[in-house]
């Protein structure tokens, strides 16, 4: 009995992993995601890249729990328990997402060279949400969500021109 229980201690919890989906739809919009599943098993913290008539790159916080539909408010993320970066993000439901180019690349950046994140906002009932992730063990995965969307890993896109109008 002694032998088994320090056989067990002896095994770490395995840590979720950072998972990368490929996507192409018949419509032929790509949609590329490195993700992973939070400590809670449940909640899920998503780098993604969805390539229609334009690029666009998100973070997603997913959450089991409805976090409320509405305007946007705050979200801070936390990495290896370093002070908050606070951002507005959007609140469409039981996820909340941010596009701004900027919070994509201050956040990848200190994504890719952390241990833990951590993601904390409010429900539609104002009640506190937080949820903790382990950081990808490389930089690989969120380079290459990145890449496909036209974004380099550290350094903010610059915007595209303004439309021509038409003459």
């Amino acid at each position: 009995m002694i032998a088994m229980l320090l056989a067990q201690a002896a095994i770490p919890d395995a840590a979720p992993a950072w998972k990368l989906a490929d996507r192409t739809n018949a419509a032929g919009v790509r949609s590329i995601s490195a993700s992973v599943t939070g400590n809670d098993g449940l909640s899920r913290f998503v780098v993604k890249c969805d390539v229609a008539a334009e690029p666009i790159v998100s973070i997603q916080f997913i959450q089991p729990q409805p976090l409320g539909q509405g305007p946007d408010k705050p979200v801070a993320v936390r990495f290896d328990g370093g002070p908050a970066f606070n951002y507005n993000w959007q609140f469409p439901g039981t996820g909340t997402y941010i596009t701004d180019s900027e919070a994509i690349t201050r956040l990848t950046t200190f994504l890719v060279k952390s241990k833990t994140v951590r993601v904390e906002t409010t429900n539609g009932a104002n009640f506190a949400v937080q949820a903790n992730f382990v950081a990808p063990t490389s930089d690989v995965m969120i380079r290459q969500v990145l890449g496909v969307c036209g974004y380099t890993l550290g350094v903010v896109p610059t915007p595209p021109p303004p439309p021509k109008a038409a003459q």
